[in-house]
Formats: C-alpha cells, structure tokens, sequence
C-alpha cells in the first residue's frame, strides 16, 4: 500500500497535480507564454533587452507592465493615439513629430 503524502492545504507542490496530465502540460505551457508575453512587451515598449526582462524580478515585471499600460491609457485618453515607445524613438521619427533636439547631450558627444 502506497502512502501518498498530501500538503496541509489540499494543494499538490505550486497547484500542480498529477491527476491530468494534459491540464499539468497546459498550465506549464500558459506559464512559459504568460513569461514570454511579459518579456516581449518590455522588449517592444520598453526598449529592455531579453536578458534584462528575463532576469527582472516578477513584481518588477508586472510594475513596468502595468506602467506601460498606463501611459497607453494616458495618450487614448489625450486623443493623439501617439505612443512614445522605443521603437518610435528614432531620430528620424522625433523630427517627423516636431521632438527633435537642437544639440546633442553633453554626455552623447564626441570630442574628436
């Protein structure tokens, strides 16, 4: 007779069980793409790199989602649908939309 040893709050280990193994693989597999999703919205939005986002403690994470979001809801709200992210942050695109800089940073220049 097996004894099969059950946690004091009814839960297999992280809420994991093995009963369905299809139900087991399908959380594992929300989790990876929930981590992805996170991870391409700070690469896309934020300008992080991949190893910056993977490495980000999860609260972090989901602050600088829920940031990004709130910035997005900002620019509805104002009407310009512009959005200041990363990838529009060209030099080309800021003097398309009348935010370019007249000189460069002092730390951005090049004494040659």
């Amino acid at each position: 007779m097996t004894r099969r040893l059950i946690c004091p709050s009814g839960l297999s280990f992280f809420g994991l069980t093995h009963d369905d193994p299809h139900t087991e693989m399908q959380l594992v597999q929300n989790y990876k793409e929930n981590i992805l999703e996170h991870i391409f919205l700070l690469m896309y939005y934020g300008g992080f790199s991949y190893s910056d986002a993977y490495k980000l403690p999860i609260q972090y994470r989901a602050w600088f989602i829920n940031r990004i979001n709130q910035e997005f809801k900002k620019s509805n709200d104002k009407g310009d649908g512009a959005s200041r992210a990363a990838h529009h942050n060209t030099p080309d695109t800021r003097q398309l939309q009348g935010r370019n800089r007249d000189h460069v940073p002092a730390n951005l220049r090049r004494f040659t």
